[in-house]
C-alpha cells in the first residue's frame, strides 16, 4: 500500500470527524471513499463489534510497514483517549507527508551518488584504455613488465573496492 493512499484515507477520517462523525463512522466512510487494506480490515473488525483500539492492535500484529504501524498506534490511542482527534490525525498526515518527502529525498541523493560512482569508476578505465591505444611506450610498460601488471591489478582492485564501498554506503538503511 502506498503512503499516498494511507494519507488520503486518514485525511478523509479527519474531515469526517470535523463533520461530527464518530471515529468508527469516519473510518467506515474512509473505507468507502479511500479504501486501503488497513482501513478495510479495521472496518471489518469494528463492524463485527470489536472496539476500534482493540481492532488496531489486532491489525498491528500483522503489519511491518512503519507508516501503517504509526497510524494504527495513533488511531488506537485516539479511540481510547478521545480529545481533538481530527487535529491528531491531521498531525499524523503531516508526519506521513514529511516521511514520504524524506524518503524521496534520500532516493534522489542515492541516485546522484551512484551516478557519481559510475563516472568515477569508469573514467580511469576509459582514460587508461585511451592511453594504452595512443602511446606504445605506456602499452609496453603496462603489458610487458611486472610493474605494469601490478599497477593494473592494484588499480582495478581499488576501483572495484571503491565502487562496492560506495554502493554499501548508499544502500544502507
Amino acid at each position: 500500500m502506498g503512503n499516498e493512499q494511507l494519507r488520503d484515507a486518514l485525511a478523509h477520517i479527519a474531515r469526517c470527524l470535523r463533520s461530527s462523525h464518530t471515529l468508527s463512522a469516519a473510518l467506515l466512510s474512509s473505507t468507502t471513499h479511500h479504501p486501503t487494506d488497513v482501513t478495510r480490515r479495521l472496518a471489518r473488525l469494528t463492524s463485527s463489534g470489536v472496539p476500534l483500539n482493540e481492532a488496531c492492535h489486532r491489525v498491528l500484529d500483522h503489519e511491518s510497514d512503519r507508516d501503517v504501524m504509526m497510524s494504527l498506534h495513533v488511531l488506537s490511542i485516539s479511540a481510547s483517549s478521545g480529545g481533538d482527534i481530527a487535529r491528531t490525525i491531521d498531525s499524523l498526515v503531516d508526519t506521513l507527508d514529511d516521511r514520504a518527502h524524506g524518503r524521496a529525498e534520500r532516493r534522489a541523493q542515492a541516485a546522484t551518488a551512484m551516478a557519481s560512482t559510475r563516472l568515477i569508476t569508469w573514467l580511469p578505465v576509459v582514460c587508461g584504455g585511451y592511453v594504452l591505444v595512443d602511446d606504445p611506450e605506456v602499452r609496453h610498460t603496462l603489458i610487458a613488465t611486472p610493474l605494469g601488471w601490478t599497477c593494473l591489478v592494484v588499480g582495478a582492485t581499488l576501483n572495484l573496492i571503491g565502487r562496492r564501498w560506495t554502493r554499501m554506503l548508499v544502500e544502507r538503511p
